[in-house]
């Protein structure tokens, strides 16, 4: 019974441990906060065409990004890598931090932040990360938290990505953004301990995983209420045949 319930409890403790992810592509401005990640994805079989065509090898030796941003009142500080479409491949940019610049495209012209970082790959590595003609930056916040965007273009247009080999670049295509949360195990609900409802208070939207896990959790006290009545009235039950369990 006890080994049971336990997987029972192990099923919905998992979602709850995992990251939250919400697609901020359609968006202007995204808070990046301490942890989370933003996850630009990009589509690069434009490379492999136009370098067939040319004869060149059709995987880039070299890439380079820059993300643009609105001034931002501090530096930021970002551990950026460039990673497969699947996430198994990946090779990082390093520890890149936010500077001034200045930026001009379609008419708009102003004052920006900007991120940059530039590898150079060997062949057999360029194949992992690009054989499946797209590829992942991430960007995960090591600073404080930063409001990340510049309008009035969406996010997904603020990640300038170009993809070179000999004497052809080219610039990957944008594609969508995600913004990675990660579920702190201290969220968890304490189920030992009351349990409070306050209003007037600023609540975040609630995530899946923990809607999840709470209603998994009452239907599991519903379940061992329910059996222990039962055999209340169907048998005698023996102090020391209590089963306890214990969420740590």
């Amino acid at each position: 019974m006890r080994l049971r319930w336990g997987l029972y409890l192990a099923i919905l403790v998992a979602p709850a441990l995992a990251a939250s992810t919400i697609d901020v592509s359609a968006q202007t401005s995204a808070v990046v906060r301490t942890g989370d990640t933003l996850v630009f994805h990009v589509f690069t079989w434009n490379f492999g065409v136009n370098a067939a065509a040319v004869g060149l090898p059709v995987y880039p030796a070299d890439v380079s990004f820059a993300l643009v941003s609105a001034p931002l009142s501090v530096a930021g500080g970002f551990a950026a890598t460039l990673e497969s479409t699947d996430r198994a491949v990946s090779v990082a940019f390093g520890n890149l931090t936010f500077s001034p610049g200045k930026f001009q495209k379609g008419g708009h012209a102003g004052e920006v932040s900007t991120l940059e970082g530039y590898l150079h790959l060997s062949s057999s590595l360029s194949e992992a990360l690009f054989g499946a003609r797209s590829a992942v930056i991430a960007l995960r916040n090591q600073g404080p938290d930063v409001t990340l965007g510049f309008a009035p273009y969406l996010l997904r247009q603020d990640l300038y990505t170009s993809l070179s080999g000999g004497p052809l670049s080219v610039g990957a295509v944008p594609g969508w953004v995600d913004l990675e949360s990660p579920v702190k195990p201290a969220s968890l609900i304490n189920l030992r301990a009351p349990v409070s409802f306050a209003t007037g208070l600023d609540v975040p939207e609630p995530r899946s995983g923990g809607l999840l896990f709470g209603g998994g959790v009452l239907l599991c006290g519903l379940s061992m209420v329910l059996g222990r009545f039962s055999r209340a009235r169907g048998e005698k039950v023996l102090p020391r045949e209590k089963s306890i369990i214990c969420i740590r």
